[in-house]
């Protein structure tokens, strides 16, 4: 399953890859083998050992071996991996803390468009396991059952017996690893659950298979891993996600227009995904006056698509121009109008706050009066997606109308 989605998702080789708390090296491996480069790097010495004899076993080579912790990348420099892997890591992080700092370091050295992938061991796995192994141990260790069932958390027993390390574990609620990530500053893609219909079966069943019966199998749990149905019956979750193209573009682009103070608001899909709403952005809409639609243009040359023109259409009119930051795609509209019958009527956002995106303050319509744009356009579903997110005391202002809303 793991390796369905790295092949699905990862860029092509020679991508550069981090492997993070790769243990001995099995993806680590099997990339190389395809052709990436490399990094594995694992908290373990020993772990580290195996995987250079594993390595030369196989008859590959990785980019390098380094020794750490997930949540100190500080030998990388940001945006330095095309994918980063993060399989391991988050188990053993009992904190919610040290969980983020992993994926804000994971987030840092991984380059924008990157994919990461996050494994988490699914909250009730112990539960599961125990069913089928040890069914006592619901009673005989009612205290640690519970508290796992609880909190996720496991902090006891020792590795190899008395005298070795602490075993520490996290297990994550399903409902959980999505918005971890999402709160990471990432786009979360997918979650699939790893093991899919076939949990808990260890010995004969479908692992005897070979053949179409096995390929067979295989594609059924690859297309149901991410009915959120299964997520709590899976030991391992593993979320795709991907930081975002989009956000260094618009940093750039409000800092320069600010600093030529050139007056613009982010409206549109980008609009509630500033505002903490977890959205997938494709482009940016950005709303300005005529003067700052060509202003617009005069300071980004070099992005032009489409140049800056008045342009017409059955039902929005205004000064238009399309840009490309790295894949993105900017759409500015200067004085926007939208036909009223025989005429033409104003239709920008006339709500404003400021946003802060990565240590940059971006000027975007407020999250209440997009949320009732998407409305009046017919567009329920994204609404709902916002609606949670919003200030009830603007919205219920905004629907009382004592405050006027014009963005359509």
């Amino acid at each position: 399953m793991t390796l369905r989605a790295l092949a699905e998702h990862l860029p092509p080789p020679s991508a550069r890859v981090l492997d993070c708390g790769g243990g001995p090296g099995r993806y680590a491996i099997e990339l190389a083998r395809q052709g990436y480069q490399v990094t594995l790097f694992d908290l373990s010495a020993g772990n580290l050992r195996l995987a250079r004899e594993k390595v030369a076993e196989a008859g590959v080579t990785l980019a390098g071996y380094e020794q750490g912790t997930a949540t100190d990348l500080a030998r990388f420099a940001n945006d330095s991996f095309d994918a980063v892997l993060l399989l391991g890591p988050l188990y053993h992080l009992l904190e919610a803390e040290e969980r983020a700092g992993a994926l804000a370091e994971a987030g840092r050295v991984l380059r924008a468009g990157g994919p990461l992938f996050v494994a988490f061991i699914s909250r009730y796995a112990a539960h599961r396991d125990a069913a089928q192994r040890v069914p006592t141990w619901l009673v005989e260790d009612a205290v640690q059952a519970e508290t796992l069932l609880t909190s996720g958390r496991l902090a006891g027993g020792r590795e190899g017996g008395e005298g070795g390390p602490q075993f520490v574990a996290y297990m994550a609620h399903p409902a959980e690893v999505a918005p971890a990530c999402w709160r990471a500053g990432f786009e979360v893609l997918a979650v699939l659950g790893v093991e899919g219909l076939v949990s808990v079966i260890e010995d004969g069943g479908v692992n005897v298979l070979t053949g179409a019966a096995w390929d067979a199998w295989a594609d059924l749990n690859y297309r149901v891993a991410a009915d959120p149905s299964i997520h709590g019956c899976v030991e391992h979750l593993l979320v795709v996600a991907r930081k975002p193209r989009w956000r260094g573009g618009l940093r750039q682009i409000a800092q320069r227009l600010d600093a030529a103070g050139v007056r613009y608001r982010v409206v549109g899909g980008a609009s509630p995904a500033l505002h903490g709403v977890p959205l997938i952005v494709n482009d940016i809409d950005i709303e300005t006056d005529a003067a700052g639609a060509y202003a617009f243009q005069a300071h980004f040359p070099e992005h032009v698509l489409e140049p800056v023109a008045l342009r017409e259409g059955d039902a929005y009119r205004s000064h238009f121009g399309r840009f490309d930051f790295d894949g993105v795609t900017v759409e500015v509209m200067g004085d926007l109008h939208r036909r009223e019958g025989a005429r033409w009527a104003p239709t920008s956002a006339v709500t404003e706050t400021m946003v802060d995106l990565d240590g940059v303050p971006v000027r975007v319509s407020t999250l209440e009066e997009e949320t009732l744009a998407y409305i009046r356009r017919g567009k329920l579903a994204r609404a709902a997606q916002c609606l949670s997110y919003c200030d009830h005391g603007r919205l219920v202002a905004l629907l009382r109308g004592e405050q006027m809303i014009m963005v359509l």
